[in-house]
């Protein structure tokens, strides 16, 4: 199938959705985010988009299902700070003057500069993706991030200069922290104008977050060098957004672009456990998050873990925890009671 070419101004040209035999939109939260209709494409796929403005920062929220492959085009120079939060599906950037890719995974960020336009992106089709993207004003970003370190100097001689750089070369890890941030700035609980400050407040220690992080980049190890380090801290996002879905060793070589042994030696080095041990504790621990919500039954926690029969469930969950799932969800219950 032939790739289709789009310009990112092309993608408000879409047709708005208003048949019932197309797809529907994702649900909205939150008035205080504009929101668009849900547009539509009978090969790009539907997109929708929410966003909200305010006086140092853009915020949007997309979700883009997207049937074929497609190579996007971005035309528009912009002198902002963009950043992308990657939470779902893959796209893979090329930026005009940086001298590297950008290949977004979920569970990925990074922050960039490049003021000239004529950037790439591809992404596969039959697939959703979605992802959280900020702008910031240049001048504001650069008073915020001080000078008291060396990538903060470098940053802001990059832009003394006007030239363009990525907060890291490669991507970066989404932390739990770092996700519960995205959670209430996609979701806000508020209402009326504390809504606006709730969501700005979010970026701002979202953003800080992810400074912190470029500042202190990830490290190797003395056997595993940084880029394949880096990698495989890919990876462990990756597993802890979709520790629920079957995985294979094979299939998590490709999706980390390392071979199979180095995944296995790689993860074990840097995480002190191996990939499927490391499965096993985020399956378990959910397990015992729906147990101790005590409105699931242990059937239905056995089943949401992918487990045809509870007892196989019940004996691999005595075995991580020493308790047995009836047991474990009878003590909580008594804490409860009392």
């Amino acid at each position: 199938m032939a790739t289709m070419v789009l310009n990112a101004t092309d993608l408000f040209d879409f047709e708005v959705i208003n048949s019932p035999n197309k797809p529907r939109p994702f649900p909205l939260a939150g008035a205080s985010i504009k929101s668009t209709d849900a547009l539509y494409h009978p090969k790009a796929g539907s997109i929708q988009l929410k966003h909200a403005g305010f006086t140092h920062m853009q915020l949007i929220d997309m979700r883009w299902d997207i049937a074929s492959d497609i190579e996007l085009h971005d035309t528009v120079p912009s002198n902002s700070i963009s950043i992308n939060f990657m939470l779902q599906g893959t796209v893979d950037s090329r930026f005009r003057g940086l001298s590297h890719d950008l290949n977004m995974r979920a569970g990925t960020h990074n922050l960039i500069h490049t003021p000239e336009s004529g950037h790439t992106n591809q992404m596969t089709g039959r697939q959703s993706m979605a992802s959280l993207l900020i702008g910031l004003d240049r001048d504001f970003f650069a008073a915020s991030i001080g000078q008291d370190d060396a990538w903060s100097e470098q940053i802001l001689t990059e832009l003394h200069h006007d030239r363009p750089f990525s907060g890291v070369k490669g991507v970066q890890t989404i932390t739990p922290q770092m996700q519960h941030l995205i959670d209430d700035i996609r979701n806000p609980k508020a209402t009326g104008p504390m809504r606006n400050l709730l969501i700005q407040s979010r970026v701002l220690e979202l953003v800080a977050l992810e400074i912190e992080q470029f500042q202190k980049p990830v490290a190797g190890s003395e056997t595993v060098p940084p880029h394949e380090a880096e990698k495989l801290h890919q990876l462990k996002a990756y597993l802890e957004a979709t520790f629920l879905e079957e995985h294979t060793l094979a299939q998590l070589s490709r999706y980390c672009l390392l071979n199979e042994f180095k995944v296995k030696k790689g993860f074990k080095e840097l995480f002190d456990t191996t990939v499927f041990n490391y499965l096993r504790k985020l399956r378990m621990e959910y397990a015992g998050k729906l147990l101790r919500n005590c409105s699931y039954t242990v059937d239905e926690v056995a089943a949401t873990l992918g487990y045809e029969h509870s007892q196989h469930f019940s004996i691999a969950y005595k075995k991580y925890t020493g308790l047995t799932p009836s047991h474990y969800q009878q003590g909580k219950k008594s804490v409860v009671m009392a």
